[in-house]
């Protein structure tokens, strides 16, 4: 077995609220911070300096049903084609390339066993991996659910690529079962050990419920993200990524350049 396991406010101006949500100032001179959708920040060296270097990064995002998009209307209007617009949007003059490859049903291994091809492939300064949802129904080992996450978290920093979590999404009817929750926990756990940010999804889905409605968020299947589900996910995981650069913010550079 492989050892790894595995709209009228502009985007901009939303992914800025985002932000400013977590900080006295906005962008681009902001510093690393306590988010209400993330454990503690954590800086993206690769991708700073791939910013800075190159005015450009690829970011690959690995994960299973929610990485494919399962329930958005059309592939634009995933969290990964999104991801991509709104990076760029927010951060002028930087050219992103988000590289999707999501796999539906797969569990935390199965992502872990391909990701050293993947990574290969991609050559990315950083990874977004989604985890956790199929492990929780499938009722995996947490504690080999664990391990595997770790031992994928450290062979990512040996390669010196970034990496940010996302944990699995709330539903009232997923939380019905309690191991769900270990899961979500368990995630969250060993991204605070790593030092990896991971955008709380679980809690973000689970406010935008309980203000908006069971279903304003997931599609008909009452499991799987709906378009507006992604559109929040993708400006979640942006703004984890803006709240992760150091305070001399790549746009800087972008303006002289």
């Amino acid at each position: 077995m492989n050892p790894l396991c595995t709209a009228t406010l502009g985007v901009a101006a939303t992914l800025m609220l985002v932000v400013a949500a977590a900080h006295s100032q906005p962008l681009p001179n902001t510093a690393p911070a306590v988010s209400a959708d993330t454990n503690p920040i954590r800086t993206l060296p690769r991708l700073m300096q791939s910013l800075r270097a190159r005015h450009a990064a690829r970011i690959l995002a690995i994960g299973s049903s929610s990485t494919a998009g399962i329930g958005a209307s059309s592939p634009s209007r995933t969290y990964v084609a999104r991801l991509e617009t709104d990076l760029e949007a927010a951060l002028t003059g930087m050219d992103f390339e988000v590289i999707g490859h999501g796999l539906s049903g797969e569990v935390a291994q199965g992502a872990a066993d391909r990701m050293k091809r993947e990574v290969e492939e991609a050559q990315p300064d950083l990874v977004v991996w989604q985890l956790g949802t199929n492990d929780a129904l499938r009722h995996v080992d947490i504690e080999s659910f664990k391990k595997c996450l770790e031992n994928t978290l450290a062979w990512l920093k040996e390669q010196q690529v970034d990496v940010i979590l996302i944990n699995p999404q709330y539903s009232d009817a997923l939380v019905t079962d309690p191991f769900y929750e270990q899961v979500v926990a368990a995630i969250n756990a060993v991204a605070l050990e790593q030092q990896v940010a991971v955008v709380d999804r679980f809690k973000m889905m689970r406010s935008l419920q309980r203000q908006r409605g069971a279903r304003f968020d997931l599609s008909t299947d009452n499991l799987h993200m709906n378009d507006e589900g992604y559109r929040h996910l993708a400006e979640h995981v942006a703004g984890t990524i803006i709240k992760s650069l150091p305070s001399t913010e790549p746009t800087t550079a972008a303006a002289h350049h």
